[in-house]
């Protein structure tokens, strides 16, 4: 099933509402090494996208400014634009390196063919854009072709040992495993609605909290502590265990007492938007692994970032012209 929602929202980029009649569709957005993208391809982009964003954002949010004279439309139609330009430049080469069977295209299409039949508004919507089964297959292919492309280029890479170590060398820190393993207990300052209590119920809640606390550091065990007063359900059932954490998973309060704590410490009340917490860290990880551990991972870092450099090569080497005004 997730396969077939992704075919779905690959296919939900490229497809949208027909564009407004009285517009000469033809007219070219782009062209790329001679090959045109029309208004009517870019208009079914940029109305999908549009609608996905609404869904989001809601339909106020096209006119906001993001920068003096432009607004979010502005902004999102000239990266429709530059997305579509991209993948034309990187078709034009995959489709001369790589070949797309008959059996490839059908296997993603059969199961999306079936979602679609089973939605009638998508299906409505399908009919009503005059969305052919071969348009679909086409763009299906382009896909698995880019796809393809991308996999035989960095199968076809060689990463030196020599090469994937000095890379290693120079990037351990962004390589640096920090974790904490911690266990809390949380007394809520907010109500089932995320809304705060009155100043005073929220007085009540710190001196029991604190009351807590002293049983913590007098020797109480923490974990029943935690089972019979922390409101954290989810945590509370475990004893208040968390399990490990990355820096940036918790909110930055807890974050800061978590990893300032030594192991078997026990932090003082801390305070944050979901209320008074009482932290025990019974973990820490703060190690940078050995090369050999990290090999394979950096080689595949290192072939994805060739790629990139690839594609950018493209892109400078392809002649591209587009018509911005066509899209204003």
């Amino acid at each position: 099933m997730k396969k077939i929602a992704a075919i779905v929202l690959a296919m939900v980029i490229i497809l949208s509402l027909s564009a407004c009649q009285n517009v000469d569709l033809s007219q070219e957005v782009a062209k790329v090494n001679g090959q045109a993208i029309t208004l009517g391809e870019y208009n079914k982009r940029l109305a999908l996208q549009k609608k996905n964003y609404e869904s989001i954002y809601g339909g106020d949010i096209w006119e906001q400014e993001i920068e003096e004279g432009k607004t979010v439309l502005d902004l999102v139609k000239e990266e429709i634009l530059d997305m579509m330009v991209l993948e034309e430049i990187i078709y034009q080469v995959a489709s001369k390196e790589v070949t797309v069977e008959e059996s490839e295209i059908d296997e993603q299409f059969k199961p999306f063919k079936e979602y679609i039949d089973q939605d009638e508004s998508f299906k409505k919507f399908m009919k009503e854009n005059k969305i052919s089964d071969e348009y679909i297959k086409e763009t299906i292919k382009r896909d698995i072709t880019i796809s393809k492309y991308k996999e035989k280029y960095m199968d076809n890479l060689n990463i030196s040992e020599e090469e994937a170590k000095e890379f290693f060398d120079e990037n351990k820190e962004y390589y640096r495993k920090e974790e904490v393993k911690a266990s809390h207990i949380l007394l809520k300052t907010i109500d089932e609605s995320n809304n705060p209590y009155p100043e005073e119920k929220i007085n009540e809640i710190k001196e029991k909290a604190q009351e807590i606390l002293n049983r913590v550091k007098s020797g109480e065990d923490f974990a029943k502590l935690a089972k019979e007063y922390s409101e954290d359900t989810g945590s509370a059932q475990n004893g208040g265990d968390l399990g490990n954490f990355k820096r940036g998973v918790m909110v930055p309060e807890f974050e800061e007492a978590a990893f300032s704590l030594k192991v078997g410490e026990i932090s003082d009340l801390v305070k944050t938007k979901f209320g008074y917490h009482i932290i025990k860290v019974t973990e820490k990880i703060d190690e940078i692994p050995d090369f050999s551990q990290l090999k394979e991972i950096i080689e595949s870092e290192l072939k994805e970032m060739k790629y990139i450099d690839n594609i950018e090569r493209l892109e400078k080497e392809a002649k591209v012209e587009k018509n911005i005004e066509v899209i204003k």
